[in-house]
């Protein structure tokens, strides 16, 4: 998840654009970019802050959203092919 977040950033700013950019053009909420950046998706929840939101996991439509938001194949998020 560390890998993708900091690729997903990396595309981004490569970019110029915002959070809410990638977010707009991907038609997903800014938080799910900001929690994907900060590799909070997928993360467990802390026991001892009971009333946080559960993490969510990166679906792989949102994958696809954001890869073809940025000009990119989704594989290129994955990996350093």
């Amino acid at each position: 998840m560390r890998e993708l977040a900091a690729r997903v950033r990396r595309a981004r700013r490569e970019r110029d654009l915002s959070q809410e950019d990638l977010a707009d053009r991907a038609g997903v909420s800014r938080s799910v970019v900001a929690e994907l950046e900060r590799s909070r998706l997928d993360q467990p929840r802390r026991k001892e802050d009971p009333h946080k939101r559960p993490p969510r996991n990166i679906t792989l439509d949102t994958l696809f959203r954001m890869a073809d938001a940025l000009g990119m194949h989704p594989a290129d998020l994955l990996d350093d092919r």
